[in-house]
C-alpha cells in the first residue's frame, strides 16, 4: 500500500501556499500569483467585473479586456450556464462574441463526452502534412531565440496562463514550423496551464494542426504585430520564420505528401482493483466541481476530495495551490493526498456519488466504488449528435437558437 495522508489546508492564503509547495515537492514552477488566487468567491469576482463590450472590440489583442474566467471554469468554481446567462442578461447583444466563447467551450467538452480518449489521437487525418518531431527543451524552457515565442512560454511558466490568440501563435510556431509532434507539445502545455481541460487543449491544438479542423491555422508577422501592438517585433533582430505573406508561407510550410490515415497514441492503461466489499456512501468531490455552491455539498454524507498522483502527479505547483484555494471555501470536505483506491478503501467507502465527467482518468479511478454519476446541468436541452459534433458550425445551428433565443445574433 502507498503512502495516504489527510491533509489540513490552512485558511490563510499565504499559509496555504506554502503548504501546499511542502505536500507536494517535485511539483514544478513558482507559488501561484494572488490574481489567480482560485475559488468560487475569486471567480464571480472575475465574472462580475467583465467588460463584455471591451471584449467583443479588442479580446484579440494580447492587453485586450480578456475575462481570465477560464481556470475558474474549468476546475467548475462558477459554471457556464451561470457566466452565460449573467453576460447575456446584463449585455444582450454587446456580448455577441464573449457568448460565442462560452459556446466554444461547451462544444469541446460535449466532443469530449462523445468521443472519450480519441481526443488523445488524431480525429481525422491532417490536411497538411505534419511532423512528429520530440518537444525539445529549448521550446519549454523558451529559449528559441524568437523574442514573442519565448516570451509567451515564460508568461505561461511563470503565471499557468497564456492568452488565447498568443496560444494559437504558439501552437501553430510548434507545429507548422519546427514540426513537432502536436500531442507531445499539448501535453506539456497542458501540465502547466491553470484551466488545463484536455478537451479545450488538446482539441484546439488538433484545430491548429488540421487533424479537427478542415485547414491548418497559421499566421505571419504581421498578423503578430497587429495584435501584440509590436510587443515583441520592435527591436527583434531574430530572423523571424514569419515575415511572409500567407501565400509564401503556405508554400514553404506544406510541401510533402499527407499520411492517407490519423495517427493514434497509445494510453498506458489504469490499474484494476477489485470492487469494494464494503457499505459506506460518500460524496466524490473531483477538480471540475471545486465549488462552495455546488448542490452535491448539501448530502449528508462524508465528502472526499483525494490528490491522486495518477491525476494531479503532472500539475505545476500554482494549480495544485489553485485547486487548495478552491478547497478551502468548501467546508465539510476531507482532503486527502494519495491513491484515490486507497484512500476510499481506508474510509470504508463502497460506494460513491458524483458529478459526471468526461475524464476516463477519474472515472477508471471511481470504477470499483459503484459510482452514481450526477449529471451536470446542460448548457442547452437539445440532443447533440456525434455528426453535430463534427464541426462547431454544426453544432451551433443546433445550440446557437436555443441559447440565443431573440434571433437578432449573428452566426458565427
Amino acid at each position: 500500500m502507498s503512502h495516504v495522508e489527510k491533509l489540513s489546508i490552512p485558511c490563510d492564503a499565504e499559509e496555504r501556499l506554502q503548504y501546499i509547495k511542502r505536500q507536494f515537492p517535485a511539483a514544478i514552477g513558482p507559488d501561484l500569483q494572488h490574481k489567480w488566487a482560485g475559488g468560487r468567491v475569486n471567480g464571480l469576482k472575475k465574472l462580475n467585473d467583465i467588460d463584455a463590450v471591451a471584449y467583443n472590440s479588442n479580446r484579440n489583442f494580447i492587453n485586450g479586456a480578456v475575462t481570465h474566467l477560464s481556470p475558474y471554469l474549468r476546475h467548475g468554481c462558477i459554471t457556464l450556464n451561470e457566466s452565460f446567462t449573467t453576460i447575456k442578461t446584463r449585455f444582450g447583444r454587446s456580448a455577441e462574441k464573449l457568448l460565442f466563447e462560452f459556446a466554444w467551450r461547451d462544444y469541446w467538452r460535449q466532443v469530449w463526452f462523445a468521443e472519450g480518449n480519441a481526443i488523445y489521437s488524431e480525429m481525422e487525418p491532417s490536411k497538411v502534412d505534419i511532423g512528429y518531431a520530440p518537444l525539445n527543451d529549448f521550446v519549454t524552457k523558451g529559449n528559441t531565440g524568437l523574442p514573442c515565442m519565448d516570451g509567451f512560454v515564460h508568461e505561461l511558466l511563470d503565471t499557468g496562463y497564456m492568452h488565447n490568440h498568443a496560444r494559437m501563435w504558439f501552437a501553430s510556431y510548434v507545429v507548422h514550423h519546427l514540426k513537432i509532434d502536436w500531442r507531445a507539445a499539448a501535453d506539456w502545455f497542458e501540465a502547466h496551464l491553470l484551466d488545463g481541460d484536455s478537451a479545450s487543449n488538446h482539441l484546439s491544438w488538433q484545430w491548429v494542426a488540421s487533424t479537427f479542423s478542415a485547414k491548418p491555422y497559421f499566421f505571419n508577422k504581421e498578423n503578430l504585430a497587429r495584435f501584440t501592438g509590436d510587443k515583441y517585433c520592435a527591436g527583434c533582430t531574430a530572423a523571424c520564420p514569419f515575415d511572409a505573406s500567407y501565400e509564401v508561407l503556405n508554400e514553404r510550410l506544406f510541401k510533402a505528401a499527407l499520411l492517407p490515415t490519423a495517427k493514434q497514441y497509445t494510453l498506458t492503461p489504469p490499474a484494476k482493483h477489485a470492487i469494494s466489499g464494503v457499505s459506506g456512501l460518500a460524496v466524490f468531490i473531483h477538480d471540475e466541481m471545486l465549488s462552495a455552491a455546488h448542490v452535491l455539498l448539501m448530502r449528508q454524507l462524508p465528502k472526499i476530495f483525494v490528490f491522486d498522483p495518477q491525476i494531479h502527479g503532472e500539475w505545476s505547483l500554482n494549480r495544485l495551490q489553485f485547486v487548495a484555494d478552491c478547497l478551502s471555501e468548501m467546508e465539510d470536505v476531507e482532503v486527502w493526498l494519495g491513491d484515490t483506491y486507497e484512500v476510499l478503501t481506508a474510509r470504508g467507502v463502497g460506494q460513491v456519488i458524483t458529478q459526471d465527467t468526461p475524464n476516463t482518468k477519474i472515472k477508471q479511478r471511481l470504477m470499483p466504488f459503484s459510482p452514481e454519476w450526477q449529471p451536470a446541468t446542460k448548457f442547452a436541452e437539445v440532443e447533440i449528435s456525434r455528426q453535430h459534433l463534427k464541426r462547431f458550425s454544426k453544432y451551433w445551428e443546433k445550440v446557437g437558437p436555443l441559447m440565443l433565443g431573440d434571433g437578432d445574433f449573428r452566426k458565427p
